[in-house]
C-alpha cells in the first residue's frame, strides 16, 4: 500500500511544481506588460483579458496534444514582447481629457469674471485686491469642485452608486421637512439657547435655515436630480415599468417640494429643467436600446407622465401660470405704472430696445429718449405727453410721482441707468448687444451655445453606458439652462430668470455648474480605464453582496 501511494504523492508533486511554473510565466509576461502601462487604474481587468487570451490559446495547444506546459510557454509566445505589448496598451489605457469642454468652462469664467469686475470696478490697492477676492471666491471655488469632482467623481459613482443615490434621496428627504415645517424650526431657531453648539457653529442658524429653504438651493438640487435619476433608471433598466414609475414619483417629489417653498414663480423653471431633463433621459435610453421595453410604447408612456406630471404642476396654481404665459407671450397686457420695473415691463423694454440696436458700437439714443426710457413715459405717455395708462386719477398720480423720482437720478442720462435692474446677470447678452453691437452679442451667443454642444459631444464619445447616459444627463441641463437664457435675453421671460452656467455670480450657481461639468468631464476621463463589467448590485431592494455582470 505504501510502494502504491508514492508514485501517486509523486505526480502530485509533479503536477502542483508545473502548475506553478506556468502560473509564474504567465504572471512574469503579465508583470512585463504592466510596467509599459502608465496608468495604473483599472489593470486588473487587463490583466484578465490577457489571461484569458493566454488561456484559451493553450488550451487550443493542449487539444493538439502538446503537453501543459508547453502549450503555455507557446502562447505566451504567439502573444509577443511583453513590452511591445504594453506600449500597444499604454496608448490605448490611458486617462482622456475633453479638452474643448474644458477649454469652454474655463473660457465662460474668465468671462464671467471679467463682467462682474466690469460692472463693479476693481480698485487698484492692496485693501481693493482683498475685497475683489472676498467678492469673487466663488470662481476659485467653483474650479476647485470642478477639478475635484473630475478627479473623483466616476470613481465613487461605480463604486457607490447606490450609496450616492440614497444620499440624494436622503436630501430631498430632509428639505421636505426643512419646508413644510420652517415656521415650526425657525421659531426653535429664535428660542435656541445662546450657548447652544450649533450657535457656536452658526451664530444665527435662523439665517442658515433661510440660506436652505431660499430659491438658489431649490433650483440645484433640481438641476442635481437629473443626472442622479439617470443613475436610478439606469440601475434599474431591466424593470423598466417600475424604474419609470420610480422616476414619476422622484419627479413628483420636486413638484411637491415647491409647494412647501414661498417662492413662487422661481421654482418654475428647475421644475421644467427636471422634468423635460428626465424625459430626454427615458428617450435617449429607448433609442439606445439599453432596456427590454419597446421603444414606442415606452416613449408615449414616458410622454404620458410627463403630461400627468404637468397637470399635477400647473392646475393647483393656474392662476399664477396663466399670468406667467402672459408674461412670456404679451408682456405688455401686465405692465402697468404701479410696476414699471417689473418683468412685464423689462420684457417690453428690451424689446422694444433690441430692434434698434446696430452692427457694431452702442445703440443711438439721444438725451431726451434716454430721459423717457429712464423714466419709462416712452410706453406710459405718447409723443405729447398724454397719459396712455389706465383712466385712473390716482394711477396717474402715482406715475408723476415715479417720473420725479427717476428724474433725480437722470441728470446725465446714459444706457446702464434705463436698463432693467440685474441686467449684466439677467440680460447680459442683450447688453452685450445694446452696448457694443448685434455681432459681438452674435460670438458671445455662439460662445454660451457651445458649451451644451460641446458637452454632447463629449458624451457621444463616451463607450460605457453608465457613463454615457449619466454625461447626456448633465448635459441636457446645460441645454435647458441654455435655451431658456436666450429666450429671456430676447424679451420672453416665464417664470423667474435661469442662471447661466459658469457666468452667472453666486456660489450655489457656480457649484452646480461645476458638478455637472466635472462628471461629464469625469466619466470621459475614465471611460477607458474604468468599467462596469463587474460591479456591485445596485438595484433596490437587492442584496449588495451579489455581484451582477452588466454588458458593456
Amino acid at each position: 500500500m505504501k510502494r502504491l501511494c508514492v508514485p501517486f504523492w509523486e505526480e502530485v508533486r509533479r503536477l502542483l511544481t508545473e502548475s506553478c511554473e506556468r502560473h509564474e510565466e504567465v504572471e512574469n509576461f503579465l508583470r512585463d506588460v504592466d510596467d509599459q502601462i502608465s496608468c495604473k487604474i483599472g489593470l486588473s481587468e487587463v490583466n484578465e483579458e490577457l489571461r484569458g487570451h493566454i488561456e484559451d490559446k493553450a488550451e487550443l495547444y493542449m487539444e493538439y496534444g502538446l503537453e501543459e506546459k508547453e502549450a503555455y510557454r507557446r502562447s505566451i509566445r504567439d502573444m509577443g514582447a511583453a513590452d511591445v505589448v504594453g506600449l500597444e496598451l499604454n496608448r490605448q489605457h490611458r486617462l482622456r481629457t475633453a479638452t474643448p469642454l474644458l477649454v469652454l468652462v474655463l473660457a465662460l469664467c474668465v468671462l464671467g469674471l471679467a463682467g462682474e469686475v466690469l460692472r463693479n470696478g476693481l480698485e487698484f490697492s492692496l485693501f481693493g485686491a482683498i475685497w475683489a477676492v472676498r467678492d469673487y471666491f466663488y470662481y476659485v471655488w467653483g474650479l476647485l469642485v470642478l477639478f475635484l469632482v473630475t478627479r473623483f467623481g466616476y470613481p465613487i459613482l461605480l463604486k457607490h452608486t447606490k450609496a450616492v443615490c440614497v444620499t440624494f434621496l436622503s436630501v430631498l428627504l430632509f428639505l421636505g421637512i426643512l419646508y413644510f415645517f420652517q415656521e415650526m424650526i425657525l421659531d426653535w431657531a429664535a428660542g435656541s439657547d445662546t450657548t447652544d453648539i450649533s450657535l457656536a457653529i452658526y451664530p444665527e442658524p435662523e439665517k442658515l435655515i433661510w440660506h436652505l429653504c431660499g430659491s438658489g438651493v431649490y433650483a440645484a438640487v433640481l438641476q442635481l436630480a437629473v443626472p442622479v435619476g439617470a443613475v436610478i433608471l439606469y440601475r434599474r433598466r431591466a424593470h423598466f415599468v417600475k424604474a419609470l414609475v420610480f422616476l414619476f414619483c422622484y419627479q413628483a417629489a420636486g413638484i411637491v417640494l415647491a409647494k412647501g417653498t414661498f417662492f413662487g414663480e422661481r421654482t418654475f423653471l428647475p421644475l421644467l429643467i427636471l422634468l423635460f431633463g428626465c424625459l430626454g433621459t427615458v428617450c435617449y435610453l429607448l433609442v439606445k436600446g439599453w432596456t427590454n421595453a419597446p421603444k414606442i410604447p415606452g416613449t408615449a408612456a414616458a410622454l404620458t407622465g410627463l403630461f400627468v406630471l404637468l397637470l399635477c404642476w400647473a392646475v393647483p396654481q393656474w392662476g399664477r401660470v396663466k399670468e406667467n404665459l402672459q408674461l412670456f407671450l404679451y408682456p405688455e397686457t401686465q405692465a402697468s405704472v404701479t410696476s414699471a420695473w417689473d418683468d412685464s415691463y423689462n420684457n417690453v423694454l428690451i424689446r422694444e430696445l433690441l430692434g434698434r440696436i446696430r452692427p457694431f458700437g452702442e445703440i443711438q439714443l439721444s438725451e431726451e429718449e434716454l430721459i423717457r426710457y429712464g423714466t419709462s413715459q416712452w410706453y406710459y405717455e405718447d409723443g405729447e405727453g398724454n397719459w396712455g395708462g389706465t383712466n385712473s386719477d390716482e394711477d396717474e398720480k402715482d406715475f408723476e410721482e415715479y417720473v420725479e423720482y427717476r428724474m433725480q437720478w437722470l441728470q446725465n442720462p446714459e444706457l446702464r441707468q434705463i436698463l432693467p435692474q440685474y441686467y449684466m446677470e439677467n440680460y447680459r447678452i442683450s447688453w452685450w448687444a445694446l452696448r457694443y453691437g448685434w455681432v459681438p452679442a452674435l460670438a458671445l451667443t455662439i460662445l454660451i451655445l457651445a458649451l451644451p454642444a460641446a458637452a454632447l459631444w463629449t458624451a457621444f464619445r463616451i463607450r460605457s453606458r453608465l457613463g454615457q447616459l449619466t454625461a447626456f444627463s448633465c448635459s441636457l441641463v446645460f441645454c435647458l439652462q441654455t435655451v431658456f437664457y436666450l429666450t429671456e435675453n430676447l424679451g420672453f421671460q416665464f417664470g423667474d430668470f435661469v442662471n447661466l452656467p459658469f457666468v452667472s455670480e453666486g456660489k450655489i450657481s457656480m457649484t452646480v455648474s461645476a458638478v455637472l461639468a466635472g462628471l461629464i468631464l469625469s466619466v470621459y476621463r475614465y471611460d477607458v480605464v474604468l468599467s462596469e463589467k463587474t460591479v456591485i448590485s445596485s438595484d433596490f431592494g437587492r442584496s449588495a453582496d451579489r455581484r451582477k455582470r452588466i454588458p458593456v
